[in-house]
């Protein structure tokens, strides 16, 4: 990615090796020793965790060039605690972590650019997880939808915004921490009040003015 080659992270992903994942495909496995840093170079994925009935909660959506665990810069040896599957086909660059070591110690640079990302990271993170306390399923459903508009989506014409990777009633619903069912027929009340729209298929367009005076007039 052109912008990524450009950025102070290219110090650390110069010469990286890149692995491919197809979509729905895990990346890193919760309960893992961790011995290389990821930075996402392409594709959109997610950080979740799995209940005792084997339901899949979504914690997080990652875009590039995010780093993989969230918890990287905690050096070598570490357990992930969280998984990481991918949404759509992914790159990832792969750095050994003593490697990504010596780099940030020779270019501060660097080092600060990271600790902004993953600050940056951390606030989506806490407001993603802040929203999980909503007691009811439009509350919750409005917050994520905010949250895909705001972090994941282009502007398009007359405040629409379009996620940029497909949206499933089911992947909404493991957001949310609601049944498929509850989410679909939430969401068709919205689409009925012109709050989002499917021009195709899982492509999901929001339309922000709207989304704000209804979350509003929810909270």
């Amino acid at each position: 990615m052109p912008g990524l080659a450009l950025s102070p992270l290219s110090k650390l992903t110069a010469g990286a090796r890149i692995k491919q994942y197809p979509k729905n495909q895990m990346l890193l496995y919760g309960g893992d020793t961790v011995s290389e840093v990821y930075v996402l170079r392409k594709g959109t994925a997610k950080m979740y965790d799995i209940d005792q009935q084997g339901n899949e909660k979504v914690l997080h959506i990652i875009k590039p060039p995010c780093l993989m665990p969230l918890t990287a810069l905690r050096g070598a040896g570490q357990v992930t605690e969280w998984f990481y599957g991918s949404i759509t086909d992914c790159e990832v660059y792969a750095i050994p972590y003593a490697e990504a070591e010596r780099r940030m110690a020779a270019d501060s640079r660097l080092t600060e650019y990271l600790l902004r990302q993953i600050a940056g990271e951390t606030h989506e993170l806490l407001v993603r997880v802040s929203s999980l306390g909503k007691t009811d399923a439009r509350g919750k459903l409005a917050y994520v939808l905010r949250f895909l508009a705001v972090c994941h989506a282009n502007e398009r014409r007359g405040s629409w915004r379009r996620v940029t990777f497909p949206v499933s009633q089911q992947l909404l619903a493991d957001m949310i921490g609601m049944t498929r069912e509850s989410t679909a027929i939430n969401m068709k009340r919205l689409r009925e009040l012109g709050i989002i729209r499917y021009p195709r298929a899982t492509i999901l367009e929001i339309h922000f003015a709207h989304l704000l005076a209804w979350k509003s007039a929810t909270a």
